[in-house]
């Protein structure tokens, strides 16, 4: 007891530029929880979901059988797309961050980053904000990564981050050429 009254006086007593650069740097550690601690989704956001458009749920008239378009090929693995995305985030280049980010990803992320008292209204605010913060504390982004698995169309990443010893699952899914990212969070290393 007598050594965390000790520790809360030290800081009481700290002067106030030092008390703005903890402050600032309690900022940055939880905009990084933010960014790569993630909670994870509900039941009902991971279901897969089926539209059907007007023309799926009209009777097709008679005729071939129309030929299913190819998939088109990415123009990166998952693996790659996520360290794009990641040195997109730092620079920060905000469009090319935020395309790479699932709707609901960026919404859970936003509410996380308000719950830890950082404001941002839109994805391109939160990458704008978080690229400041890592930049201020010099906080680079090397990594490793470990695919956990990988299909044509969806993928799980095992990302560590060397700066901070953070490490986590990515969950990546590819509707068309590019991926998204669906999922990020945060885990205990080994």
């Amino acid at each position: 007891m007598r050594k965390t009254a000790r520790r809360v006086t030290a800081i009481v007593n700290v002067p106030a530029r030092k008390k703005a650069k903890v402050a600032l740097c309690t900022a940055v550690i939880a905009a990084g929880f933010v960014l790569t601690g993630c909670t994870a989704p509900t039941a009902e956001e991971t279901a897969p979901h089926v539209e059907q458009t007007p023309s799926e749920v009209t009777e097709q008239t008679a005729g071939p059988e129309p030929t299913p378009e190819p998939t088109p090929e990415p123009t990166l693995g998952a693996t790659e797309s996520f360290r794009a995305w990641l040195e997109a985030s730092r620079i920060p280049e905000v469009d090319e961050a935020c395309a790479t980010l699932a709707p609901e990803l960026v919404t859970r992320m936003l509410a996380e980053m308000a719950e830890s008292g950082i404001e941002a209204s839109s994805c391109e605010e939160m990458i704008t904000v978080t690229a400041d913060l890592y930049r201020a504390f010099d906080q680079n982004a090397d990594i490793t990564i470990a695919a956990v698995s990988e299909t044509e169309t969806d993928a799980v990443l095992h990302v560590t981050y060397l700066a901070s010893g953070d490490c986590g699952t990515v969950v990546m899914t590819r509707p068309a050429s590019e991926w998204i990212i669906t999922e990020q969070t945060q885990e205990t290393c080994e």
